[in-house]
């Protein structure tokens, strides 16, 4: 198992990754597989660097035996006032290997490149609340629920609130 950030060339397995992340599980991204289902090639390519390490925002992937199996991305606030802040979005790891904590590990090393970035001193992400696992997960890596946005998604006729959690770096 490692945990690298893809670049350009991998493009075509985070497109199959990705869009089987949004049709298996629709509830538990803001995007929807409707949406990027027919996306060329490039606009995943778009969504990787040609060199990791090049950016304070970042996609991170599980390659198993070189299939890219999980990712997780985080991208920081580029306003003056914001800049202190960092996002996790797009976390996900493939039902076959979920259980092996290939999600911690992601999470985890999400955390400690945000360590790294000076500035930043807290990371903000969402998770509906009926995703007791990666609450769960979340909870144990000291992220704090702070609200709930009701209805903060309407998936196949129905509302979905998300935890708005938050840890704070310093």
């Amino acid at each position: 198992m490692q945990i690298r950030e893809p670049t350009k060339p991998d493009a075509p397995i985070y497109r199959l990754l990705r869009l089987r992340a949004l049709k298996e599980h629709p509830t538990a991204f803001s995007s929807s597989y409707e949406q990027q289902k027919d996306w060329p090639l490039a606009a995943f390519a778009e969504r990787l660097p040609d060199t990791p390490g090049s950016t304070d925002s970042f996609l991170l992937g599980c390659f198993v035996e070189g299939n890219l199996v999980g990712s997780i991305g985080f991208f920081r606030q580029d306003e003056p006032k914001s800049k202190h802040l960092g996002m996790i979005v797009g976390m996900h790891v493939a039902a076959e290997h979920q259980g092996k904590g290939y999600g911690r590990r992601l999470v985890n090393a999400a955390l400690e490149r945000a360590r790294r970035t000076p500035g930043l001193s807290m990371i903000h992400l969402t998770v509906t609340t009926t995703n007791i696992p990666a609450i769960s997960l979340y909870t144990s890596l000291g992220f704090q629920i702070y609200g709930t946005a009701p209805r903060a998604m309407f998936v196949n006729g129905q509302y979905l609130d998300e935890h708005l959690m938050a840890l704070k770096l310093d």
